[in-house]
């Protein structure tokens, strides 16, 4: 006499593989997420540095920062030989970057991401080094 086997799973065992995979899911969520946020972040310092490196060089020719900037969208700031390709990103383009303070000893530089999850969110960099914003 032959022996038929049911091909197939229990319905136990497809079961306790959904709960494992919403338990990985609950967990890599939010990991995620943050990681993503650390990633905007990073971007923003790496245009803001690039931007803090032409002030620099601008204020060893110079001798000071250029107060006649202050409130200027990068790209309207020419006099600083900062090229737009040089900041374009996923999260922030040429038009988020802003001179935000300029006097001619300090200044204060702000980048606002544009994407819609994270509108208003800013990233600021000093003359010092000194990161700032709301997005740290």
């Amino acid at each position: 006499m032959k022996t038929v086997r049911k091909l197939g799973f229990t319905l136990v065992e497809l079961m306790v593989v959904a709960v494992i995979v919403a338990i990985l899911a609950a967990v890599a969520v939010p990991l995620m997420a943050g990681n993503r946020r650390k990633a905007i972040a990073t971007e923003g310092q790496a245009g803001l540095g690039t931007i803090r490196n032409a002030m620099r060089v601008y204020k060893s020719e110079k001798g000071q920062y250029p107060a006649s900037e202050s409130g200027k969208i990068i790209k309207d700031a020419p006099i600083l030989n900062v090229r737009s390709g040089d900041l374009e990103g996923k999260y922030f383009k040429t038009d988020n970057y802003v001179l935000t303070t300029v006097t001619p000893s300090n200044f204060i530089i702000t980048a606002t991401v544009y994407t819609n999850d994270n509108t208003g969110r800013t990233v600021t960099l000093d003359e010092q080094g000194e990161w700032g914003g709301t997005l740290l």
